[in-house]
């Protein structure tokens, strides 16, 4: 069987899991659409309707709903042990990791989305360059789940792993909350050539984040 085989069967097995059992996704949406009320309530009406503000503020968010569902995947993982059976399979590291970023991509993609909208609606904000902002929000989403699902994993077992992932992820991540923030800002007030600049340097952190995961997952998941 091969590598990219055994990812897709762990993706659709999370899949699968998260349609039983939607809680990670409800909390993912929930999480994100208070966020960013509460922030939008908290900077005021107007300073949240600037595009570098609520691109921020949208980041901010989708950063720490992605925690929160891959946190809850390899829970999921450990409640019924069935991450030693993957990891003791030839290649099992990898394909987790793989199977769970893949997953996690496509679930934060309906995250973005929804919270995009919803951001837009509460925040009454103009979208000048719909296309620009959707290329910002697809590459940015690329480039989250590889960070954070490497440092869940690295956190597994640890009781704290709730404020150690936060902890290792934001440091490693400043380069991509930089990038879609203006990326997507830049799209808000209409700047074709910046977004698309900003948006070119994502896909790159997105492969660079991907391909520093499956290397040091072997050591990272026990």
């Amino acid at each position: 069987m091969t590598a990219l085989r055994r990812a897709w069967l762990v993706a659709a097995r999370e899949m699968r899991a998260e349609r039983r059992q939607m809680d990670g996704m409800v909390a993912a949406l929930t999480f994100m659409a208070v966020l960013v009320l509460l922030e939008s309530l908290v900077v005021g009406p107007a300073v949240a309707r600037e595009g570098r503000v609520a691109a921020a503020l949208f980041w901010i968010a989708l950063l720490f709903a992605a925690i929160v569902s891959a946190t809850r995947s390899f829970d999921r993982e450990l409640e019924d042990d069935a991450i030693d059976a993957v990891v003791a399979l030839p290649g099992g590291r990898d394909a987790l990791y793989a199977g769970k970023l893949l997953a996690l991509t496509a679930e934060l993609g309906v995250v973005a989305a929804v919270g995009g909208l919803l951001s837009i609606v509460l925040l009454d904000l103009s979208v000048p360059l719909a296309g620009h902002l959707a290329i910002a929000a697809l590459l940015g989403v690329l480039a989250l789940p590889p960070v954070v699902v490497l440092d869940v994993a690295l956190a597994l077992r640890l009781r704290a792993r709730a404020a150690l992932v936060p902890i290792l992820a934001l440091p490693v991540l400043v380069p991509q909350l930089l990038a879609s923030t203006n990326a997507a800002a830049a799209a808000l007030s209409g700047d074709a050539g910046t977004s698309l600049s900003w948006s070119g340097l994502l896909l790159a952190l997105a492969l660079v984040y991907a391909v520093l995961g499956l290397t040091i997952v072997p050591a990272a998941i026990e």
